[in-house]
């Protein structure tokens, strides 16, 4: 069964890449999907959502747009889950939001994980447990 989802796979993995040719990370897909899907322009990058000035990102804790919400409230923070919902994580030890994935339903995450190509996962314990913050646009809050 072909899903809407399943032609935002396969996208290879490129650092603060925008284009799903050449390659995307993790935030600018799901920007990617926002405007190709439901027409909405996300007015941040990967760097806004990483707070990335450097190759010490990790060791920053500083503050960031989407934990401690947008300056426009351009996030809500929600509880269940909908398609396109974005799912804040903390992958390792590092103490800030470094990866976002996109909640497609039925369980299952869109996500663009370093050095893999952007693929469908399962939501299970193994990503729950570092979800950090669920957000959605504020133009889907119904």
């Amino acid at each position: 069964m072909n899903q809407w989802f399943n032609k935002y796979t396969d996208i290879p993995y490129k650092l603060f890449g925008t284009d799903p040719v050449t390659g995307m990370d993790c935030f600018t897909l799901l920007c990617y999907v926002f405007k190709e899907q439901a027409g909405i322009q996300i007015p941040y990058t990967s760097s806004d959502f990483l707070k990335m000035v450097d190759n010490q990102w990790f060791t920053k804790t500083h503050e960031q747009h989407f934990l401690n919400g947008s300056k426009n409230g351009d996030w809500v923070e929600i509880n269940t889950l909908q398609p396109y919902d974005l799912i804040l994580m903390c992958l390792g030890a590092t103490n800030v939001v470094n990866h976002v994935a996109m909640y497609v339903g039925n369980n299952k995450i869109l996500q663009m994980i370093e050095n893999r190509n952007s693929a469908i996962y399962d939501y299970h314990k193994y990503f729950r447990q570092y979800t950090i913050k669920k957000v959605r646009w504020k133009s889907l809050v119904s």
